[in-house]
């Protein structure tokens, strides 16, 4: 029996339903499937109200004088400090300079 193009066709077509079917079966059956119960998120720790500047750390010293003038400094002021130190090195613009040095006061 000479083998005819369109029955094997219809062989794959029919091999295809069986199997998209097989995979629809197989995925109601996933859904019954309770889920796994969801990991605890670990609670927040209470925030420590903040504590006054300490001293600089150990190792690290800086000099009376400058510990008199940035005495009562937050944290912010600062980083600004920094920011406009590092700048300065770098040849910023001196309007960029004297912007953040407002800031700052």
């Amino acid at each position: 029996m000479p083998h005819h193009p369109q029955q094997g066709g219809n062989a794959m077509r029919q091999d295809a339903i069986r199997r998209s079917r097989e995979m629809q079966r197989r995925a109601g059956m996933r859904q019954n499937i309770p889920e796994p119960p969801k990991p605890e998120l670990p609670k927040p720790e209470p925030q420590m109200p903040e504590q006054p500047h300490s001293p600089a750390p150990s190792g690290f010293a800086l000099p009376k004088e400058l510990q008199g003038l940035l005495k009562g400094w937050d944290g912010e002021r600062l980083a600004l400090l920094g920011l406009l130190y590092i700048l300065y090195k770098d040849g910023a613009d001196p309007k960029l300079l004297l912007a953040i040095a407002y800031i700052l006061y």
